[in-house]
């Protein structure tokens, strides 16, 4: 077995108190790099593989295996999800507890594919999808693979190898997409998908353990097997339950409206979170890295925290906001006009902005300083007021269900301020100076693009260059209105352009 203690204890021990320093925002900048590319990467060729797959497959078949990815990723969370952030934010770390959490991961991985092999034929009795029972099994499958390269993973995460990473899902998407649509194009219908994520998986693994050449030992403790549940119960628990924040409507509106239903809102989410994610997830993926190692120095950590607020909110915002303008006219374009209710669910979807940004910020913060009870207590409770309010929306149909779950997101974002106050000291006022810049602004944008949008419609449906035009327009103008507004967005142009100090002379 390659011996890397060391290095482990070595990469980790430097982090107690950490500053925001020049070395740190070094790598977070390449790190940002490297992963603004994998999340680009990710998004275009998944929105292609997606576009696709929308076209070729039914409503029904991608409903259904909507509720099915539902249930594996349970498997996924339960298996890697809390051990694998414990190597991320641990100041030390060793063989020991590294080859207890890989062997922990495989067992947990094997037993949930046993319990899913017993029980889908009752899950689909209880969803009324009887044929969610074999690509059920199938999936599953997926999870020992996946758990097989997680440890590997984050340890090339915890090194700040970021520039790895993104290459390895830039070719697992790519083959994995590659073979799903082929598989849809020779009429295998839901089983497309679930090719696509078994192939996706067994390829980012044995890239993960190319890149990080660690080979486990027959190594486990079981006293620190009990530490790490310890500290990653409470952290698997909260992202089992954010998982079902996304996920439940999945299951009540299959259970309640049928597959193709699920399909319609599943494709209308998808839609609107492709185009925030390439926006947000490079800030949290890296941000978790960056607590982690200022956990000790609330003031550094406060200073992290605002600085890529502000850049992701500059990003995410306007994407946000543009696409739920453009919404109704862009998806059945892009998708195909089966899919034109889906345009008005996502328009629904984009008035989360605030709150969904916000939110991809105070989970890192709060994994980094180890506050997991907090992250439990928000996301049952966003889980309960989600539950409630679709049950209620559930008979006035799909729009009331997309409304209710913004509503819950605003209804309960005070209550995840208040816990990111008291367990790092960053206030609402931080979070206030960060975004109230690129609000403004896209707020702006969004009136002129939909008035650009109603003079251009004329009663037909906008052509891409249309379309195109406005979308242009309103680029330019939210970055001007953004670089008039706020100073702090001039300084950051400033400091990328090359500009040279002209001389008297010159």
């Amino acid at each position: 077995m390659t011996d890397k203690s060391t290095e482990f204890s070595d990469n980790a021990s430097s982090t107690a108190g950490a500053m925001f320093d020049n070395s740190l925002r070094q790598k977070t900048k390449s790190s940002l790099g490297w992963t603004v590319t994998k999340a680009l990467s990710d998004q275009v060729f998944s929105l292609v593989i997606f576009i696709m797959l929308a076209r070729l497959l039914t409503k029904e078949e991608i409903g259904i295996f909507a509720m099915v990815y539902v249930f594996s990723e349970v498997g996924r969370i339960i298996a890697t999800g809390g051990l694998v952030q414990l190597i991320a934010r641990a100041k030390k770390i060793d063989n020991l507890q590294i080859n207890t959490i890989f062997w922990t991961n495989m067992g947990i991985a094997f037993v949930y594919v046993g319990l899913i092999w017993i029980l889908a034929p009752v899950l689909a009795d209880l969803l009324n999808q009887p044929g969610l029972t074999d690509p059920l099994r199938i999936l599953s499958l997926a999870l020992p693979i996946n758990a097989l390269g997680a440890s590997h993973f984050a340890l090339r995460l915890r090194e700040f190898g970021h520039k790895t990473v993104a290459v390895r899902s830039i070719l697992a998407g790519i083959i994995g997409g590659t073979t799903a649509v082929a598989a849809a194009m020779s009429g295998w219908g839901i089983w497309s998908l679930v090719v696509q994520r078994c192939v996706t998986e067994a390829v980012s693994t044995i890239l993960a353990w190319a890149s990080y050449r660690w080979i486990p030992a027959f190594q486990f403790n079981w006293a620190q097997a009990k530490q790490n549940f310890a500290f990653t119960s409470n952290l698997t628990i909260a992202q089992l339950i954010f998982l079902m924040l996304v996920r439940v409507q999945d299951l009540l509106i299959g259970a309640s409206l049928g597959a193709a239903a699920v399909g319609i809102y599943r494709v209308a989410w998808r839609s609107t979170e492709m185009f925030a994610a390439a926006a947000i997830q490079p800030f949290s993926a890296v941000g978790l890295q960056i607590y982690s190692r200022l956990q000790d120095n609330p003031t550094a950590m406060k200073q992290a925290y605002k600085a890529m607020l502000g850049i992701c909110a500059a990003l995410s915002f306007p994407a946000l906001v543009g696409f739920g303008v453009i919404a109704p006219d862009l998806v059945p374009l892009v998708f195909g006009s089966k899919w034109e209710a889906a345009g008005t669910l996502a328009q629904v979807f984009a008035f989360m902005a605030i709150p969904y940004t916000l939110n991809f910020f105070a989970s890192p913060v709060l994994s980094a300083v180890g506050n997991s009870h907090r992250q439990r207590t928000l996301a049952i409770t966003q889980l309960v007021t989600t539950l409630i309010l679709t049950l209620i929306a559930l008979p006035f149909g799909l729009t009331a269900v997309a409304i209710a779950y913004v509503i819950r997101s605003y209804l309960t974002l005070p209550l995840q301020m208040r816990f990111l106050k008291e367990a790092s000291g960053i206030g609402m006022r931080t979070t206030f100076d960060a975004i109230k810049a690129p609000f403004i602004a896209s707020t702006l944008m969004g009136f002129l693009l939909w008035s650009t949008l109603q003079i251009f419609a004329d009663d037909q449906p906008l052509s891409w260059m249309k379309l195109f035009a406005a979308i242009a327009g309103a680029a330019l103008f939210y970055a001007a209105a953004l670089l008039t507004i706020s100073a702090t967005y001039r300084r950051l142009v400033t400091d990328f352009l090359p500009l040279k100090e002209l001389s008297p002379n010159a």
